[in-house]
């Protein structure tokens, strides 16, 4: 199997297989769909797993194999071609419809009568074997003892398994009733052949006689409701065809660039940004980070921010949305947690007081809060946005954002311009301990402090954006002072008292991302950071395969956990496609040709492997991370603005240009 990138923005799958995978996602669902026509998963983010199913196609009695598969936004398009019959199939999505859709086409050009046979093994509910179920039912019950609640925000809600089916039963329409915590529907605009059930497994047996010159058209849906959302569903399938068409359409125009490689690569960003976004009940909509981190659903303020900015241009009613159900999030002291627990999971769960918060005190989301929001308000002039009320009508957006800035500044306990991070994994890199000064962190805080400064300014509170602008000035000096290493050339990733750690980490980039360096000094930075280009650096074991997060692999083996602790992998140094474009876009303010390289090798490494959607994270010896990965999409956030150039440029401590 190869994957071609093509001028429209598509890509082709060259004989696809079962490995083949392609993820889409709407409002209401995560889909995805395999080479062999298989959908593979189907996760509802309101909270239930429904089902999948297998496919297998026969003409003449001989199995049918897809040559090549077209996929783009919510269309995955699957070709094959027999002596006689031209067969395709499409699996897609509409905007909005809490439902997976497939349309199987056959065309008969010759002059015989073509027999065709369809099966679909159709499995409800959630494959899951003893040990997870058990783990489940502890998660979902311990938290619920007294002083215990908490503990869904400290990651045992990601134990918790969504609600699947219970039993399916033969439906009216020849379709299939699945009955569980929520009631869905699977049937086809034309009657089975043949239809079994057994537990929580069905087969269907469509077989089609196409004349000769004559085409044959079959329908088919999984979605949530009874057998009267199944009938308004199928009868609306051309309708959410157009639909998915019409998105496809949309994404190309959004940003035509003439090589195909980079012109995919915008459009399957711009296309993983907008199928973050999620619409739950209780009116709590957002950017989910992706398909893997889905359930329970929840926003991250992190995952978040770097999402948005690639939708900032083109829907910026998506950001403000987000905006607003992860305010919810930040404390009453301004402290913000990872991520925003979508609430009616709460009320499912038994216990609404638990809190929304998941993963609590997370040292840079109160800053990437600010500087979202300044940053809408910046790009949509929606200034209404910083006056609107957090559900509940105790704060508005500014005085949540002030209070997290206020919050931030407590974290400097001593005085000196530096917030102290506990020795906790508790920003980015949440397998690392990291302490007590951190590069990452602090540039954030100077840069929310400037964005919180800008927020006060145009809403005519001078007092306070002198204040924040002041703060502002000091914590981007005091970065320079404890945080830059004259010697090495670069600012460090860490240090504490007795320890350092000196190794060069693409996070310090946002240094220069926010305009906080001067050019000279920034120049030394990239020329240092050419070591995390893995095509020139020939130290790393594995050849050109992208740039890595840092290098070398962290020292301090007590300071890392979980898969962290291996050397090239995932915090400690595996490529993290969202931070290659943050990478990028400095580079490409500074008319280095690197940018290219940097910005894209990770897309063609992956079309190479024939990862169809942007991926959160990889490296040659480990198991690639989620797929269809929300800030991923920082790449076509990278690629707008080379058209549209964005000026960052560097500002003196006093915070004047």
């Amino acid at each position: 199997m190869r994957v071609e990138p093509l001028a429209d923005g598509s890509l082709l799958a060259v004989s696809p297989d079962e490995a083949t995978r392609f993820d889409m996602g709407n409002q209401a669902v995560f889909a995805a769909f395999n080479g062999r026509g298989d959908m593979t998963r189907l996760l509802s983010v309101a909270g239930f797993d429904p089902g999948r199913w297998r496919l297998s196609l026969e003409a003449g009695g001989q199995p049918i194999e897809f040559g090549e598969g077209r996929a783009i936004g919510r269309l995955w398009q699957l070709r094959a071609s027999t002596p006689g019959l031209h067969v395709g199939l499409t699996s897609f999505l509409d905007e909005s419809t809490e439902a997976a859709y497939q349309r199987l086409t056959l065309e008969n050009t010759s002059s015989e009568v073509q027999r065709c046979a369809l099966t679909l093994d159709l499995r409800f509910g959630l494959p899951a074997g003893r040990w997870a179920r058990a783990q489940s039912i502890v998660a979902r019950n311990l938290p619920r003892l007294p002083g215990l609640q908490r503990l869904w925000g400290r990651g045992w809600a990601k134990v918790i398994q969504p609600d699947s089916a219970q039993a399916v039963a033969p439906a009216e329409s020849g379709g299939v009733a699945v009955q569980g915590a929520r009631r869905w529907t699977w049937g086809a605009s034309r009657r089975p052949a043949v239809l079994t059930i057994a537990d929580l497994r069905a087969r269907a047996r469509f077989e089609m006689a196409v004349p000769p010159g004559e085409s044959y058209l079959l329908d088919w849906t999984l979605v949530q409701g009874d057998e009267h959302a199944l009938c308004a569903s199928l009868a609306r399938s051309e309708e959410a065809l157009r639909d998915a068409v019409s998105y496809a359409d949309w994404l190309r125009a959004c940003l035509p660039l003439e090589e195909p490689l980079l012109q995919s690569l915008a459009v399957g960003g711009l296309n993983a940004a907008v199928s973050m976004f999620k619409v739950l009940p209780d009116g709590f909509s957002g950017l989910l980070a992706g398909p893997d981190y889905a359930y329970p659903p929840r926003l991250y303020f992190r995952d978040g921010y770097w999402t948005a900015q690639a939708l900032l241009g083109p829907r910026p009613d998506l950001v403000r949305r987000h905006l607003l159900s992860v305010a919810r999030g930040i404390g009453p002291d301004g402290a913000c947690p990872s991520g925003v627990l979508a609430p009616h999971l709460l009320r499912a769960w038994g216990r609404p007081m638990a809190g929304l918060d998941w993963l609590p005190d997370h040292y840079d989301a109160p800053a990437y809060f600010v500087l979202l929001l300044h940053e809408y308000v910046q790009t949509s002039q929606d200034t209404s946005l910083l006056q609107a009320e957090i559900e509940g009508g105790a704060r508005t957006m500014w005085q949540a954002a002030r209070q997290a800035l206020i919050y931030l500044t407590t974290r400097d306990r001593d005085g000196d311009g530096v917030i102290e991070k506990p020795y906790q994994a508790n920003d980015w890199a949440d397998n690392v301990r990291r302490s007590t000064w951190v590069t990452y962190d602090q540039a954030l805080y100077a840069a929310g402090l400037r964005a919180g400064a800008g927020l006060a300014a145009l809403l005519g509170e001078s007092p306070s954006a002198e204040h924040f602008r002041m703060l502002a000035a000091a914590a981007q000096q005091a970065l320079h002072d404890r945080l830059w290493d004259e010697e090495l050339g670069y600012y460090i990733n860490y240090t504490r008292p007795g320890f350092t750690e000196s190794h060069f980490s693409i996070d310090t980039l946002l240094a220069l991302y926010y305009g906080l360096v001067e050019p000279t000094r920034a120049r030394r930075v990239l020329e240092a950071a050419r070591q995390l280009q893995t095509r020139t650096n020939t130290n790393q074991p594995y050849g050109d395969w992208g740039v890595m997060c840092v290098y070398p692999p962290y020292r301090r083996r007590e300071d890392l956990f979980s898969i962290s602790a291996q050397p090239y992998r995932y915090h400690n140094g595996a490529d993290w496609p969202y931070w290659d474009a943050i990478y990028a876009e400095v580079l490409a303010r500074d008319e280095d040709p690197d940018w290219r390289y940097v910005l894209s090798r990770w897309w063609e490494y992956s079309l190479e492997r024939g990862w169809l959607t942007p991926v959160e994270y990889f490296s040659p010896a480990y198991p690639v991370g989620g797929r269809l990965q929300g800030w991923s999409a920082m790449a076509a956030a990278v690629l707008g603005r080379r058209r549209t150039p964005v000026s960052r440029e560097p500002t003196r401590p006093d915070g004047e240009r």
